[in-house]
């Protein structure tokens, strides 16, 4: 198995040869999109290819999905299988059709690509009939965790990326006004770019939040974990109404979700509710909340607010109809503790 670290990859990937199969296995969506941009990206500078969606899900024709393998593109050109893996938990006959995938490329039997999106596998997942294939025979991004501590780190790389230079006290703060969320952070240093490069201080990155939106993820966090229904239903309005990107609502759902499930994983091994917290990077609001979301929610609830989003996922992307807004009420009212409606087709 060869694995490049994300930061190598974001950092250094152009420098490094474009690998056939790229498997991309993280819980954090932002390090999942990352990845997966760079990647297309990469493969449109070296040719023109024909993007096929794939998901693994109880549609999943394993056929079907080898086909695109076999044959020519439409003009002639690669295609890029773009597969999209909602469970870490394979068929056996997905399982079997990922791996005569990967071996078709490992013996080049076939030009096209195969870039592979799942969530983040334990051990035993690694080994099992499908993924272990995957591994063996590609590039796994690996996208490390980050921690309390390692965050104005992460937040200092991210800007540095996009030619903005940030002092650690900015770093820290922009940490703590975030609470840890990954994706926020990243969405403002994306709008700080578009104001500033070089080095920036602090008061202007404190201006910047201060005259953002009135209804802003910043806020979303909190409101989710405490459980406030009327407060999320005027935030999703709010959202709405002032044009907020639908792939950053559903992200900030995501995150909360994560969170309840990666806290109540780690108490379950022994770990407090101070150090779990610390090592899911929760603090300031969301932290006061997250002992009465833990107890609104199980596994199985967690489960299914994953279908909903998969399902908003879906509709963002003209996949499937519907309104994603309409989704986001149903997924927040969700995780705030009103049971959303069976999802029977996702």
């Amino acid at each position: 198995m060869k694995q490049i670290a994300l930061d190598t990859w974001l950092n250094e990937g152009a420098n490094t040869a474009l690998p056939q199969l790229l498997c991309v296995f993280t819980d954090e969506p932002l390090f999942a999109t990352q990845a997966a941009d760079l990647y297309r990206q990469r493969l449109k500078k070296q040719t023109d290819y024909q993007r096929q969606i794939v998901e693994v899900d109880r549609q999943f024709d394993p056929q079907e999905f080898l086909s695109l393998f076999a044959e020519a593109s439409l003009f002639g050109d690669v295609s890029l299988v773009d597969l999209r893996i909602n469970q870490p938990k394979l068929s056996k006959e997905a399982a079997e059709a990922l791996g005569k995938a990967a071996q078709w490329i490992a013996a080049g039997e076939t030009g096209h690509y195969l870039l592979v999106n799942a969530p983040k596998l334990n051990k035993t997942q690694e080994k099992s009939a499908g993924f272990a294939d995957l591994l063996a025979i590609g590039v796994e991004i690996a996208c490390r965790p980050v921690g309390a501590d390692t965050l104005p780190g992460w937040i200092a790389q991210a800007a540095k990326r996009k030619g903005v230079q940030l002092d650690r006290e900015t770093c820290t703060w922009l940490a703590e006004k975030t609470e840890g969320n990954l994706l926020v952070a990243h969405q403002t240093i994306e709008k700080l770019a578009l104001e500033h490069q070089g080095a920036v201080g602090i008061e202007d990155v404190q201006g910047m939040v201060a005259n953002s939106a009135r209804f802003n993820v910043f806020d979303l966090g909190g409101s989710l974990l405490a459980g406030d229904s009327k407060r999320i239903t005027r935030m999703m309005e709010g959202l709405q109404a002032e044009g907020e990107a639908p792939t950053l609502v559903l992200w900030a759902l995501q995150e909360e979700i994560r969170a309840i499930r990666d806290t109540q994983q780690a108490m379950r091994r022994g770990m407090s509710l101070s150090d779990a917290c610390r090592q899911n990077r929760i603090w300031g609001q969301r932290q006061n909340h997250i002992a009465a979301a833990l107890k609104r929610h199980n596994p199985g609830s967690l489960q299914k607010l994953t279908a909903w989003c998969y399902a908003a996922e879906k509709t963002i992307k003209g996949m499937k109809q519907g309104d994603p807004w309409t989704l986001f009420e149903i997924i927040g009212l969700g995780v705030a503790g009103i049971e959303p409606p069976e999802l029977w087709n996702t």
